[in-house]
């Protein structure tokens, strides 16, 4: 089987709201082994979501809308829908008792306006939305299968997990396709590619650079789900094995968790000193339900004489090596760690721009640290980009020089 997804938005469409809906929508569909061919956004127009819907219908299987299910005047996927399929609009006592309900709830009175989610199309199969007001929709024709879903990414997402899911996977009797993304920090997309270029099923790989660091998504494809499956495990083990130590891991994984799961493991706790990234890195890590099992806490040292009361790191360090340097990043690291008393210090000290550099400390020159019981040490790095991006690489190398050091490596 095979889809078209058809976003309907002004306010997607003028960029004022970033289309996630389509993303979401193409991911879980390729895991049910339905292939989108099309995806595109058009205006809250009734003329364009005919010709884009009968399009559609020409092409596909399934036509998959999403947006304009809600009460306003520019909401009008439901009645250009219901025109197109030449159907009536009636109401429906079941949803508008529902709608009713939902502002009950949050003790106002229901606009009279939110009585026209409960008019549905006649022969429609409604998909109850457990999260807002207006349901999803469902045809089947004889040209192929129509759903509407609503705009709001978590209602859209809500409806599909509980309703459409089931409903395609009942449908679909093709192959079965799975796939897995692979996480990597600190190498290049090209090192990779060098690396796994003569993987035999090189076709099912592709290659997703972020600043960051790269991803590599791997997709299988198979009669059976545990032919997929088989097939699935032995790309991606082989691919990991290939990527060494720059592999931190898969799908959800990310490294603020991994770095969670180890120090659980190991019953530590961790602090930060963080000077440029202004408490991103504290961020990520509490970011993970439970980070307050091992993390104690840390210091956001902007300033010099934060550094120096806070941390106790060294006037004269500053003064002859700077505050962005190797000496005050683990003066830092020791510090914070000492102050919280925590198993593990981490600090960063770096120029994110745009200002700030000088001759010998250009823009983007980061020193991160690491102080344990054991020893302390220092890396020096060279990042480039906006002040965002460099703060967000900063934090990324912080966190990976972390789960090295947990791991041994």
């Amino acid at each position: 089987m095979n889809a078209e997804i058809i976003v309907i938005g002004n306010e997607v469409l003028s960029g004022y709201i970033v289309d996630t809906n389509s993303s979401f929508l193409s991911s879980e569909l390729l895991k049910l082994g339905i292939e989108v061919t099309r995806k595109i956004v058009i205006p809250d127009r009734k003329d364009e979501i005919l010709k884009s819907l009968q399009e559609g219908m020409r092409r596909t299987d399934i036509t998959i809308l999403t947006g304009g299910l809600g009460p306003t005047h520019d909401d009008i996927t439901k009645k250009s829908v219901s025109s197109f399929l030449k159907r009536r609009l009636v109401l429906n006592e079941n949803i508008l008792l529902k709608v009713k309900d939902h502002f009950r709830k949050k003790g106002v009175d229901m606009p009279q306006v939110n009585t026209s989610q409960a008019l549905i199309p006649q022969g429609a199969t409604v998909l109850n939305n457990p999260v807002g007001t207006a349901p999803g929709l469902l045809f089947e024709e004889e040209d192929g299968i129509i759903i509407l879903l609503p705009g709001v990414p978590a209602e859209m997402k809500a409806i599909f997990n509980k309703s459409v899911r089931p409903y395609l996977e009942k449908k679909n009797r093709g192959n079965f396709i799975l796939s897995q993304t692979i996480h990597t920090t600190g190498i290049s997309e090209s090192v990779l590619f060098e690396r796994l270029k003569d993987i035999e099923t090189a076709e099912t790989i592709a290659f997703l650079p972020f600043f960051t660091g790269v991803d590599i998504r791997v997709t299988t494809e198979a009669a059976t789900l545990e032919d997929a499956r088989d097939k699935l495990l032995k790309i991606t083990d082989s691919l990991i094995d290939r990527i060494d130590d720059f592999y931190y891991g898969s799908n959800d994984e990310t490294l603020e968790r991994i770095i969670g799961i180890l120090l659980s493991m190991r019953r530590k706790t961790l602090s930060v000193a963080e000077s440029c990234t202004a408490g991103l890195f504290m961020k990520r890590i509490t970011d993970v339900p439970g980070s307050s099992n091992y993390f104690r806490g840390g210091v956001v040292s902007y300033s010099n004489d934060s550094k120096i009361k806070l941390l106790n790191v060294k006037a004269k360090d500053i003064k002859q090596k700077g505050s962005v340097s190797s000496e005050v990043a683990e003066a830092m690291a020791n510090g914070v760690k000492k102050l919280l008393d925590s198993d593990y210090g981490v600090s960063i000290t770096g120029i994110a721009g745009p200002t700030g550099e000088t001759e010998n400390k250009p823009i983007g020159l980061v020193y991160i640290a690491i102080a344990d019981r054991e020893k302390t040490y220092s890396k020096v790095y060279h990042f480039t980009g906006t002040r965002e991006i460099i703060r967000e690489q900063s934090v990324q190398a912080a966190l990976d020089l972390l789960r090295r050091r947990l791991l041994g490596i």
